[in-house]
């Protein structure tokens, strides 16, 4: 459980403030109600279309991850175990899933992110015609589905940060079939139409569309796997126990003989 830390003002009073890291999880606990409530109301608005395969993807992803975090990880055991002077404890890595967040650049980066991906789309399939927010509705389920578990997971000392990197990881490796299929429906919306009869929301949703599907690309293929990938290669960050978890009998480690009744 995180304490209060006190500081003393000018007038010798002491005051009671809470630690940065602290606020951190306060701060995405705040954010993470209007999360739940948006996808909720994606679902309920759009249930009819919303492929069945998304909505076990978003139910059984999470499930393994939370399975692999206890049983693979032991709830980051060995990382909650380091002390408070340790370079890398418990609180200085979650305060920093990535050592350039607080660069000027990846905060433009999320604002991106967060208008093109999330943002735009929302208008869309509440203002657009129903062929055009159909098409939107589905990636966009599955992403605030994955930022709900990233407010659930980044500032969580009880998860790995190999589990939390594959929240992110996972989801959008998923959702790039989502992109294709929105783009190449965009596309399909133009058939049979003259120049002049391409209604403007068809035009928007093709842009929309077109350009999620690039920055997504650019986000999985270059952001995540070249830039933060790399940083949890190291047991700096990814320190686990020595276990082999719940196994398949013929899965072994290197050089581990075969049971008397199976070398024969």
């Amino acid at each position: 459980m995180a304490t209060l830390t006190k500081e003393t003002n000018a007038n010798g009073e002491t005051a009671k403030t809470v630690p940065p890291a602290e606020e951190k999880r306060i701060a995405y606990f705040m954010t993470w109600a209007p999360q739940v409530a948006v996808a909720i109301l994606i679902a309920h608005r759009y249930h009819p279309i919303l492929p069945l395969r998304d909505i076990l993807f978003c139910a059984l992803y999470p499930t393994y991850l939370l399975l692999a975090n206890r049983y693979r990880f032991a709830s980051n055991l060995l990382v909650r175990q380091r002390p408070t002077d340790h370079q890398y404890n418990v609180s200085v890595l979650i305060s920093n899933f990535f050592s350039e967040q607080d660069e000027s650049w990846f905060k433009n980066y999320m604002v991106v992110a967060t208008t093109l991906g999330a943002i735009l789309p929302l208008v869309a399939i509440f203002h657009a015609p129903a062929e055009v927010a159909a098409l939107a509705a589905p990636p966009l389920f599955v992403l605030y589905c994955q930022i709900i578990g990233e407010s659930i997971v980044f500032l969580n000392p009880f998860v790995h940060r190999f589990i939390a990197l594959l929240v992110p990881v996972g989801f959008q490796v998923y959702r790039m079939n989502r992109m294709v299929e929105w783009f190449v429906h965009s596309v399909s919306l133009y058939e049979g139409l003259a120049e002049g009869q391409i209604p403007v929301w068809y035009k928007m949703g093709l842009a929309l569309s077109g350009l999620n599907l690039l920055f997504w690309s650019y986000n999985v293929f270059v952001v995540l796997l070249l830039r933060v990938f790399p940083e949890y290669l190291t047991d700096a960050k990814c320190e686990s126990p020595d276990t082999h978890g719940v196994w398949f009998s013929f899965v072994r480690e290197s050089g581990e003989p075969l049971p008397s009744n199976e070398s024969r």
